[in-house]
């Protein structure tokens, strides 16, 4: 493979020039993120792709490691880069993995380096700015080989969820107000019945009403991700501080609006799977259009 040598090696990339929607809550959850890591893109949903997946891998958006050490599990050389420095610190102390800090808008490795390339979620499902977007995918295309894959995921609520986000204003024109919902996540019941009365204008019975059946309704994964989240946000030393580390907004994209997405940005789809938690869609410069291949999943 071409200058093996520098892709095997490299452990540092340009970490400074952030894509512009990214805030410092990554290095803020980091010292909490083993609670969360197993949502959207989990080991549970990387099954569906795992037969199509051929080493060496990347995966953009590493964090703490998960899916490389899955990967590697699986008897695959797997690779990860991350922005954060601390979760980079976190993937070396909690599983002895040497991943690279690198920016995913300008990655330190050779043209055609990897025969497979995943963007987990926390990449291009969190970014807005279509330049940066196009820029992610530009470089993952140019180090992924010609007879490569690039796989790029996307967080997934369900019906329910989606539901009770919208009924409370807390996502709406794909967009999901975050610090809201955090804010949220660190009420107890009482409280979260208050607010939710409040911010969806309904009485506190329905209130009572509306909580319950979104927790029945609710997948296992985010009722257990909602109440590690609540544990993260409560141990944080200071909750106030933890949730204005998030972004106050971050995209939230169902499968039409993934699509207009990709078409905006001149990319092509070969295959579209969806989880309970996450979209992993694997993308290509010749592929059918997206939006031929968006309506046949």
């Amino acid at each position: 493979m071409r200058n093996q040598r520098r892709q095997w090696t490299v452990t540092e990339g340009d970490g400074e020039s952030a894509p512009r929607n990214v805030s410092n809550y990554w290095d803020t959850l980091a010292p909490h993120h083993w609670r969360v890591e197993n949502n959207y893109l989990d080991v549970s949903s990387l099954g569906r792709i795992l037969g199509d997946i051929r080493e060496p891998v990347l995966i953009v958006g590493a964090g703490q490691g998960l899916i490389v050490e899955e990967l590697r599990r699986q008897g695959l050389r797997c690779y990860g880069i991350d922005l954060s420095a601390r979760m980079l610190e976190y993937a070396r102390s909690r599983r002895g993995l040497a991943l690279v800090r690198a920016n995913a808008t300008s990655m330190p490795f050779v043209d055609g380096a990897y025969e497979t390339v995943i963007l987990a979620t926390g990449v291009i499902d969190f970014m807005a700015d279509l330049r940066d977007i196009g820029a992610v995918m530009r470089e993952a295309n140019r180090i992924v080989s010609g007879t490569g894959s690039v796989f790029v995921a996307f967080y997934r609520f369900s019906a329910t969820q989606k539901r009770f986000l919208t009924s409370l204003g807390l996502l709406r024109d794909d967009t999901l107000h975050m610090r809201s919902s955090l804010t949220l996540h660190r009420l107890g019941f009482g409280g979260m019945v208050a607010w939710v009365a409040k911010m969806a204008r309904i009485s506190t019975f329905q209130a009572v009403l509306l909580c319950i059946r979104t927790g029945l309704g609710s997948t296992k994964q985010e009722r257990a991700a909602a109440l590690a989240m609540r544990r993260v946000i409560a141990q944080s030393g200071d909750p106030d501080a933890f949730i204005e580390a998030a972004p106050e907004t971050q995209p939230y994209r169902d499968k039409s609006a993934i699509t207009r997405l990709l078409d905006s940005v001149s990319i092509r789809i070969d295959d579209w799977q969806a989880s309970s938690s996450c979209h992993l869609v694997r993308v290509s410069q010749q592929g059918a259009p997206v939006s031929e291949v968006a309506g046949r999943y």
